[in-house]
């Protein structure tokens, strides 16, 4: 991934941050646990570092070799529907900074199960971020365990719809001197129908760009002076670059280029 797709960094929320979180930013949260339990199920050894909801949606940062493509958006997002109709609970436990240690170092922290010999090396820097005297919890669904303080949904049904929509590259941490890793990008709402009307905004909104570059590429004098199209943008000036433009053949004509 080049260094043009890469992503700044999400602060950590604070505890008093968290509690204020809306009904669909715990929704888009938990979508992205269980984006990360999919992602976990089809590659075991992805390292995930943080997933947090976003203004748009939600994402998780995660190291892997396979390199994650939208054509493997399917294969997880069927793999996040299945984890979605087991309906598991997102069930919190608190547990102390040793244990929270330990667990990391057997890798069992944004995993399935202990990995011997390869540990939950993010969470371990995650661990690090939690300061003196703030629980420290986890929140499992299914076989899913991760270092997190919420807070969630009561159940992963409770997600809703959800689609993924892109890849982007970041720095853990956001600093260029940690590893890069994926950064996979969803979105998540109540239900189907504000998940199509939200898509259905985003297309409009690129037809309309689309539009409008367009009207300004036809507009610009080089685009006038290749085509010899007359454009209403109220300059009646405007002539192509060539002196023999009355010899220009005129057939097939084109109309008039009218700009907004």
């Amino acid at each position: 991934m080049s260094a043009e797709n890469q992503q700044p960094p999400v602060e950590r929320k604070t505890l008093d941050d968290r509690a204020k979180m809306t009904e669909l930013e715990r929704i888009r949260h938990s979508a992205a646990h269980v984006m990360a339990t999919a992602i976990a199920k089809l590659w075991p050894d992805a390292q995930f570092a943080s997933g947090p909801a976003v203004e748009n949606g939600f994402y998780y940062d995660v190291e892997l070799a396979h390199r994650i493509s939208p054509e493997d958006f399917p294969a997880i997002e069927a793999e996040m529907k299945k984890e979605i109709k087991a309906n598991h609970t997102f069930e919190k436990i608190t547990v102390t900074r040793e244990q929270a240690t330990k667990d990391a170092q057997n890798g069992r922290l944004g995993a399935l199960g202990e990995r011997p010999g390869n540990p939950s090396k993010f969470k371990i820097g995650n661990l690090a971020d939690i300061p003196e005297g703030e629980p420290i919890t986890y929140y499992k669904s299914g076989d899913f365990i991760d270092l997190c303080a919420g807070p969630h949904v009561m159940r992963t049904g409770n997600v809703g719809a959800f689609r993924l929509t892109t890849v982007a590259s970041a720095y853990y941490k956001g600093d260029e001197k940690n590893p890069q890793l994926q950064r996979i990008y969803g979105t998540a709402f109540k239900n189907k129908t504000q998940l199509d009307e939200y898509f259905t905004m985003i297309e409009e909104a690129k037809k309309r760009d689309h539009r409008k570059i367009g009207q300004e590429m036809a507009c610009s004098p080089l685009i006038r002076n290749l085509s010899g199209r007359a454009c209403r943008c109220g300059s009646q000036r405007e002539r192509p670059l060539s002196r023999n433009w009355k010899s220009w053949p005129r057939k097939p004509s084109s109309p008039p280029v009218t700009c907004a």
